[in-house]
């Protein structure tokens, strides 16, 4: 080793240089010191808090793969939402389209049905006029004949002259109408 003591007897220089330069034992000592505390402390805190650590990294690991399967579960319901709804739109439409159809189906029989009962009652006018056009004429036929007959009956009971008949048939006339 180098001996350096000379240089501190030296006047007004400091003892830097010793100073300098650390004292081994007492740095063999702050390092074993060091050593034990590192030791005792590892010996003590590593394994709780590794364990600590190791739980955390379980609890966090946990928590991201229920994430992870609520995530798939959300995305196949989403999935199957899809499927339903599409299959509700087609089954909706399937069921517009045979209402349309029984709609017009129902329309065009009414519209037959109204036709048939409209000719039927047009017939059934129809008939009933001719009918009562054939009363009216027969009433009308029997009304001439019975006034023939009346009017017959009177140049009969005065049948004098051409004039006096002509005189009988006019007045016969005026009092029908």
């Amino acid at each position: 080793m180098l001996d350096i003591s000379f240089l501190a007897t030296t006047q007004g220089v400091p003892d830097v240089i010793g100073l300098l330069f650390p004292n081994i034992p007492n740095l063999i000592a702050h390092i074993l010191a060091s050593i034990v505390i590192i030791l005792v402390l590892s010996k003590l805190m590593y394994k709780p808090f590794r364990k600590a650590v190791d739980a955390r990294r379980a609890k966090i690991n946990e928590l991201l793969n229920e994430v992870v399967d609520k995530q798939i579960q959300a995305n196949k319901d989403r999935k199957e939402a899809a499927t339903i709804l599409n299959e509700a739109k087609s089954e909706s439409l399937v069921i517009v389209k045979n209402a349309r159809l029984d709609a017009n189906s129902q329309k065009a029989d009414i519209l037959e049905s109204a036709t048939i009962e409209a000719t039927n009652l047009q017939n059934h006018a129809k008939s009933s006029i001719i009918q009562e056009r054939e009363k009216a004429q027969d009433q009308i036929k029997k009304s001439i004949i019975e006034t023939a007959m009346l009017a017959a009956s009177k140049i009969l009971e005065e049948n004098i002259d051409e004039e006096k008949n002509k005189q009988i048939i006019d007045d016969f006339i005026k009092d029908l109408i």
